[in-house]
């Protein structure tokens, strides 16, 4: 037997050191960066999977520092390495991504991957690993099922993340085997986090419409449910696309690394399983159920969402315009959903006012970055310089939208809607008092959420609310 420092520790990559798939992550981040070029890859297949990788690494390679290693096993392999032993990284993804990873951790004698001929997985990894170490003269750490034939090779099997019955198998045949770090539960917690269904409050906007048109009728409240979980579900399918492709930028973001994708808590093929799941429910909830011009809306909104999630989030002042566009967007929507007529005024006043808000988020990225000492915001057109410029225009477009409101106040419309219109001013200062407090607490660095997803959980945006409400219905009913 081989002293367990002298025999040497083979640690695999995709699921284990990582708990992601390094492929599907240069996958995305070629359809990202270099989209024609993402068009080839079933061609590059077909030459075989060792040459496929290749052709991606030459063209993309992931950030090493912004992986999701597993902590847990990091620490014992610095452990490890302390205690005199040689570890060696030995991959099926391609030797460009095994070497950059391997220059990042620095913990690793030697990085060995798939070499554009060979794809270093299962067999043929057992195969290189008996051969360079002899049969049982190496440990090897691993994660799912493909690595059966390396940990028969091996001396003593490292379970990283495997699922229980593949632990139960490896130990019947292995009893020495050791689980170095357990599976994570939550999986079904995580699916649901993914979705984002605390998002699904900015659909509350597809009432809108009714209720400030007066609007009585309890079926069409009943239309709008509907409508409301169709938008949700479209929604979620938007922001698990969205995470996909914004892996990388979401990871060095205090917040969103947590989400499920950023932290490898869900896999990438599970997101591409969800995608069209979560939106064929919601355009079969709006096609089968509304009139047809809001499931038109309702594929228009999908349409942009995408637009955005691809193109317009990186460009300077787009990304703000497309954000208060499609809030406003969800107005509209509401409208068409049950036959009523958006007004001109309410139009108006939701695109300036959730411009400003789409601005806030903006100015809190920018806070983030500036902490950081970073010049720009990644995956943003925005740089610390810019922050002067937006604290002008951001604040300007919610005063707008309290101005816009004020001029409402003396138009035909409010007369004929409206017993004691008077009441609506008190409004004002609620409005007045939000909108600044909010840039107020950002500007502070304590605003570190998109600021709706704020006001869900901020006790005085409830309490304005609540204000608003009550001048609402003391106008309408006085």
């Amino acid at each position: 037997m081989v002293e367990t420092s002298a025999r040497p520790l083979c640690v695999d990559l995709d699921g284990t050191l990582v708990s992601t798939d390094c492929l599907w992550e240069s996958l995305f981040l070629l359809g990202r960066q270099a989209p024609l070029a993402a068009l080839s890859v079933p061609y590059w297949f077909l030459a075989g999977k060792a040459t496929a990788k290749r052709r991606i690494s030459d063209r993309v390679l992931p950030n090493p520092s912004t992986l999701p290693y597993r902590a847990e096993l990091i620490e014992r392999l610095k452990a490890e390495k302390a205690g005199g032993r040689k570890l060696y990284l030995v991959t099926a993804s391609d030797q460009r991504i095994a070497n950059v990873v391997a220059g990042h951790l620095g913990l690793f004698e030697e990085a060995i991957g798939s070499d554009g001929q060979r794809n270093l997985k299962g067999p043929a990894k057992a195969t290189y690993l008996t051969e360079r170490f002899g049969k049982g003269g190496f440990d090897y750490a691993g994660d799912s099922s493909a690595d059966l034939p390396v940990w028969q090779a091996a001396d003593r099997p490292w379970l990283v993340g495997a699922s229980s019955s593949l632990v139960a198998a490896v130990k019947a045949a292995q009893p020495q085997a050791e689980v170095v770090v357990p599976r994570a539960g939550g999986r079904a917690k995580a699916i649901v986090k993914a979705l984002r269904p605390h998002q699904w409050m900015k659909n509350l906007l597809l009432f809108v419409a009714a209720i400030l048109g007066h609007v009585r009728e309890p079926v069409a409240f009943g239309w709008l449910l509907v409508a409301f979980f169709a938008f949700s579900f479209t929604a979620s399918s938007v922001y698990v696309l969205n995470d996909l492709l914004d892996l990388e930028q979401d990871r060095q973001h205090r917040s969103k690394r947590k989400r499920p994708f950023a932290s490898g808590l869900l896999s990438i093929p599970t997101g591409l399983v969800l995608f069209p799941l979560v939106l064929g429910l919601g355009l079969f909830l709006g096609g089968f159920f509304l009139p047809w011009k809001f499931t038109v809306a309702l594929l228009g909104y999908f349409a942009l969402t995408t637009v955005y999630s691809f193109y317009l989030k990186r460009k300077l002042i787009l990304d703000v315009l497309a954000l208060g566009g499609l809030f406003t967007y969800r107005v509209l929507a509401g409208g068409l959903a049950v036959g009523v007529q958006v007004s001109f005024w309410l139009l108006a006043f939701s695109l300036f006012f959730f411009t400003g808000l789409a601005f806030v988020k903006r100015f809190s990225e920018l806070i983030e970055t500036q902490a950081k000492e970073l010049d720009r915001v990644p995956g943003r057109n925005y740089w610390v310089s810019d922050l002067q410029i937006i604290t002008s225009i951001g604040p300007a477009c919610g005063l707008i939208a309290v101005l816009i409101f004020c001029l409402y106040m003396n138009s035909p419309e409010v007369l004929r809607l409206y017993p004691r219109p008077e009441a609506l001013w008190l409004i004002v200062p609620v409005l007045i008092y939000w909108n600044t407090r909010v840039w107020f607490l950002a500007g502070r660095d304590q605003l570190h959420d998109d600021p709706v997803v704020f006001a869900i959980r901020d006790r005085n945006s409830y309490l304005a609310g609540l204000v608003a409400g009550l001048c609402i219905l003391a106008a309408t009913y006085g």
